[in-house]
């Protein structure tokens, strides 16, 4: 697109470079058994090298993939069940002496080989769905806990694992103790971990295993849902793991609660970030271009420094899978028998975040406007990146405007762009009072979250709210004459008040409105009240008041 000087037309998208907030490492998928086997061994030879270079580099059609989460041993999507270290029935080895990676090397390790050579930059995690049936209380793979007494051999286990991939080249950047430690799943291999054990191991046999063999991989916590906060909440909360750099911070999965819930442990814990590290694509999502821009925007806007999706391998008949999703499909298709390889739109939507935004950008300021949701990166390069998406069914008109220079763009309903740009920003942006202003569209925040809305033009609210939590916006100006706010709002509760204040949290207040019960968090209604002594430039602070879970906002507006 071509940039004009001047500040353009209404619905503005405002870019800001100047205004940084986390690293992006990467966006990707798992070779996971089924992908693995899929990709090598069925895959035409000229099928597999087109859809490694689509999957891993940049060149054309490539989207860039640069973060995979690999399964430790089988997950649902596997050809049959196992470990690293599989016995028979009563039998233990606290020693590993049996440990083998030899499953991996057929295909797996192959795979992963040649897609490092194809992106340098590939980030590798790896995280168990079981650890060998014996070191549980079930004695399979599928389900049971960990028996207290073997707590050392399973942190020796990730040593061996990692020292293994090492030893044939391999690196693994990231480890989780657990997969989904909430769920135990009675058909594949799982295993129950509350937050308490997952403490104890991590701290007194995994960080000490690791440091004893100068392993530097580092830890997330938690990998699971976001509905459950109070897990990593709970885990980071022991000093020793909080203080460890080598506890890198938390992942999540995107089947239940929502990406904002991020925002909030990153307030929390400002040494550690935030990871999110699967969710599948399936038949179960009725618009997978809607539900992955919303979610993967939602996830960057959220501090997530990746976002990565489930196998990037299925066949035609979602598998093959043992036990677990028949439902999933991956980011390509690999045809059983023809070897012939498709792309599913994952590939396409995955490919909008992960071709033009490079491991190691920033994300920095954008607004959401109204119907459009967006977000923003800096390139190491100095180039740009901004991704939006038409939150409704009717086609949306925009402006982004970055610094003095703005450009309009047209979006079809439900359809989503990427815009990239080089050079320097000139100047910055200043967001009329008279506008309607998205409550998403904060610079900061202090004690609330996101989540999508249900409210005509789409988008996020702001909600979660307590008594004096607070949203930042900045260069927000107020011209002479404006004499009243209102706001779009929703509570399922006593409901409560916000206030607008200037220039801090408890600055100069200038107006107010109810928030009412409204019958339901998503039951929207449009409140006014009176406004007086705002005039000028300022940095407007939307302050809730009340008790707790006072209520959502999704715009206001001052005339």
């Amino acid at each position: 697109m071509t940039f004009s000087i001047g500040s353009g037309g209404g619905n503005p998208v405002f870019v800001d470079e100047t205004q940084a907030y986390q690293r992006i490492e990467g966006f990707g998928a798992s070779f996971t058994d089924s992908a693995a086997y899929l990709l090598n061994q069925v895959a035409t030879p000229s099928a597999r090298t087109a859809t490694m270079n689509d999957l891993f580099t940049r060149n054309g059609g490539g989207i860039g993939v640069s973060f995979v989460r690999n399964p430790m041993g089988a997950s649902d999507l596997a050809r049959f069940h196992y470990s690293y270290d599989d016995l028979p029935p009563g039998e233990t080895d606290p020693d590993l002496t049996f440990f083998s990676i030899a499953h991996d090397q057929a295909d797996i390790i192959p795979l992963i080989k040649q897609a490092r050579q194809l992106n340098p930059q590939l980030r590798i995690m790896a995280t168990p769905w079981s650890p060998p049936g014996w070191m549980k209380t079930s004695g399979s793979l599928i389900g049971g806990a960990l028996l207290p007494s073997m707590f050392t051999p399973f942190a020796n286990y990730f040593v061996k694992y990692i020292q293994a991939y090492g030893a044939v080249g391999i690196p693994i950047d990231y480890i989780s103790l657990q997969n989904e430690p909430l769920f135990v799943p009675g058909d594949y291999p799982g295993m129950s971990m509350d937050a308490a054990t997952q403490t104890t191991v991590l701290r007194d046999h995994v960080l000490p295993a690791l440091a004893a063999n100068n392993i530097t991989t580092r830890v997330l916590v938690y990998d699971h849902n976001w509905d459950r906060p109070d897990y990593p909440d709970a885990v980071l909360a022991e000093p020793a793991l909080l203080a460890s750099e080598q506890v890198a911070g938390i992942a999540w999965h995107g089947y239940g609660g929502t990406p904002g819930v991020m925002f909030t442990l990153a307030n929390k814990y400002p040494t550690k970030e935030n990871y999110q590290t699967e969710h599948s694509g399936g038949t179960w999502v009725s618009d997978q271009v809607k539900a992955d821009f919303e979610e993967i925007t939602h996830v960057m806007r959220s501090w997530g420094r990746a976002y990565v999706k489930w196998s990037l391998a299925l066949d035609q008949n979602r598998g093959p899978n043992a036990g677990g999703c028949d439902t999933c499909h991956g980011l390509v298709t690999v045809n059983n028998p023809s070897g012939a390889v498709s792309y599913n739109i994952d590939f396409y939507t995955l490919g909008h975040f992960s071709k033009f935004v490079v491991p190691g950008a920033a994300r920095i300021y954008s607004a959401n406007a109204a119907g459009i949701i967006s977000v923003a990166f800096l390139n190491p390069d100095g180039s740009k990146a901004l991704v939006a998406y038409n939150d409704t069914r009717t086609s949306k008109t925009f402006q982004v405007q970055w610094g003095n220079r703005s450009f309009p763009y047209t979006l079809s309903g439900f359809a989503g762009a990427t815009f990239t740009w080089t050079g320097a920003q000139s100047g910055g942006y200043v967001v009329d009072a008279r506008s309607q202003i998205q409550a998403s569209s904060f610079n900061s925040a202090s004690g609330l979250q996101t989540e999508g809305t249900t409210d005509t033009l789409g988008g996020y609210n702001v909600g979660y709210a307590d008594d004096r939590d607070y949203a930042v916006y900045q260069n927000v100006n107020f011209p002479s004459g404006i004499t009243s706010v209102r706001a779009r709002v929703a509570s399922a509760s006593s409901g409560g008040t916000l206030e607008f204040r200037l220039d801090g949290p408890t600055g100069a207040l200038i107006g107010s409105v109810a928030i009412p019960n409204t019958g339901g968090w998503q039951r929207w209604k449009t409140v006014s009240g009176s406004v007086s002594g705002a005039t000028g430039l300022h940095t407007l602070h939307l302050v809730f008041r009340g008790t707790t879970s006072i209520g959502n906002v999704n715009w206001f507006q001052f005339y």
